[in-house]
């Protein structure tokens, strides 16, 4: 059963329908910086086997480009002072995301509201301050200026390959499903040293204007030994880190009448959670929150399986009757992927509340008259989190 189920993601998948392209696919320099930083300080998140990281051939030029370096002070300074202020996971990329490199020097945004997200509850100011300084340093002494141009090509490679999943997202269901937000933009960049990793960043300007941030990682080479993402996987990603930027808000400014609930619900698990790397409660609300409307994109958008055919009949080593008579069963594979989906989020995930949420995100769309926003429908959302009950 399980061998059929994954036979029918991988189908499902496939192509998704052209939608209007909001997002460009970047490459960055000041993240590329701080991710080999954090690689050379094993910082979680960043530290990773050449197998998980997909690009191993690029690994292993950065840790012998970088291997002199190991002992420049911004390693210490990582390990012994910020690792444990939360030097890890998504917050490298928190900070990448605030500095430009213009002619050599790196600048900081000013751009930015300062303290947006709680910025400053993982760094202090004046931590912030001394890595900046740390980061010139490391990128003055090691050249890598010189290093991140002589990869340029591999750089671009990753971009055009987003950009292909990219321009199958539709960015304008967020406005539809979320309510409008004046102003705001997507932004998705790529990054080979996160590996199988993907981090969603949320900021802000001055003028109120907010950003939507994903990082992405997740990319391989295929047999030609092209860079790639496959759609069936990434797609379903990208719409889940940019959910963040709209989910995480809400259940914060609404944390009062939840906390109770998602307290209690934690605790039996909390030790899973927090090797799954959702050590707070409302961490784990914020990822059940979001993969719900996840579901709910995937269930509005139908995805087209009449192209990369030849690619399906490689990968599954079916022959084209085989791929004809699956795809006779879209729907059955659509209705089977998304269960599968849901079970795994529900079973090895442990997001127990997920069905309910899904179920409740089905009213606020029937029911835009009644909840024009999402935080419109918020009363309702605590409503039926507040009466969840784990069904056995």
């Amino acid at each position: 059963m399980l061998r059929a189920y994954a036979l029918l993601a991988l189908l499902l998948l496939a192509t998704h329908t052209k939608a209007q392209n909001r997002a460009k696919a970047q490459y960055l320099e000041e993240t590329e910086l701080v991710s080999i930083v954090a690689h050379l300080a094993e910082a979680n998140g960043y530290d990773w086997d050449a197998e998980d990281v997909g690009v191993d051939d690029y690994l292993a030029e950065v840790d012998s480009a970088f291997a002199p370096f190991r002992s420049h002070p911004i390693v210490p300074y990582i390990r012994k002072e910020l690792h444990g202020e939360g030097f890890n996971w998504h917050f490298p990329m928190h900070i990448a995301l605030r500095l430009h490199i213009v002619d050599g020097k790196i600048t900081y945004d000013e751009d930015l509201e300062k303290d947006f997200d709680d910025y400053y509850d993982r760094i202090t100011p004046e931590n912030e301050k001394k890595l900046i300084q740390l980061l010139q340093d490391f990128y003055d002494a090691s050249r890598f200026h010189e290093f991140y141009t002589q990869h340029r090509t591999l750089y671009r490679e990753c971009e055009a390959a987003m950009q292909r999943v990219l321009d199958q997202v539709d960015f304008d269901w967020y406005d539809r499903f979320f309510g409008p937000r004046e102003g705001s933009t997507f932004h998705v960049y790529a990054n080979i040293l996160i590996g199988p990793a993907n981090y969603a960043v949320h900021q802000k300007r001055q003028d109120g204007c907010e950003i939507i941030n994903a990082v992405m990682g997740c990319c391989y080479r295929n047999r030609q030994g092209e860079i790639s993402y496959d759609t069936y996987s990434t797609l379903p990603i990208i719409v889940h880190e940019c959910n963040h930027s709209y989910c995480n808000p809400l259940n914060e400014a609404f944390w009062p009448q939840l906390k109770d609930k998602i307290e209690a619900f934690f605790a039996p698990n909390a030790q899973h959670y927090a090797e799954e790397a959702y050590g707070e409660p409302v961490l784990v609300l914020n990822e059940t929150f979001v993969e719900a409307c996840v579901m709910r994109y995937l269930m509005s958008h139908p995805f087209d399986f009449s192209e990369n055919t030849d690619r399906w009949i490689e990968m599954l080593g079916i022959d084209e009757a085989q791929l004809s008579a699956a795809l006779d069963r879209i729907k059955y594979i659509q209705d089977a992927y998304l269960q599968l989906l849901i079970d795994i989020d529900y079973n090895q995930k442990r997001f127990y509340m997920i069905k309910d949420v899904i179920e409740a995100l089905a009213e606020r769309e029937q029911q835009t008259s009644k909840y024009p926003t999402m935080y419109d429908f918020m009363p309702r959302y605590i409503e039926v989190v507040n009466a969840y009950k784990k069904k056995e």
